[in-house]
């Protein structure tokens, strides 16, 4: 046999009701108030990168060690500005980087071509934009250069 609710049970069931009603629908509010601010993110999308990150700029190295190795030019080439950067989270970290770079003064002898200067004339500079992607799995030090075009 049921037992008849006692004065004031039913109102604070219908209180709590209430209460619940009136935070999802704060819930609901604060999430169409954020979302409309900032984008949902998907896990593993590219996202874009500033171009004082770490991670970027060891992928940048390394693709443009890969490019002047490759390269038939006698001078060693550098990056003159980032134009587009992102990262994707997949097994490892994508780097996907669009870079103007140009002709150094220096011979692919020197070391380091961050520290030589850029010709001045334009036919010397050879100023060339490039497409590179990198993947990396910094946990296993592992780092290929997977894309390198230039046009």
């Amino acid at each position: 046999m049921a037992a008849a609710a006692g004065p004031g049970e039913g109102e604070g069931m219908a209180g709590a009701r209430a209460f619940v009603a009136l935070l999802a629908a704060a819930l609901l509010l604060a999430q169409a108030v954020l979302g409309s601010e900032e984008h949902q993110r998907l896990l593993g999308a590219p996202v874009d990168v500033a171009e004082n990150d770490e991670g970027l700029q060891r992928a940048l190295q390394f693709a443009m060690a890969q490019y002047n190795r490759a390269s038939n030019d006698m001078y060693s080439s550098r990056v003159v500005r980032i134009i587009s950067a992102q990262r994707q989270l997949v097994s490892g970290i994508k780097y996907t980087m669009k870079v103007e770079i140009a002709r150094t003064t220096c011979t692919k002898a020197t070391a380091d071509p961050q520290s030589c200067s850029l010709y001045d004339t334009p036919e010397m500079a050879k100023h060339t934009t490039c497409n590179f992607v990198v993947y990396t799995i910094p946990w296993l030090n592992e780092i290929k250069l997977l894309k390198s075009s230039c046009k």
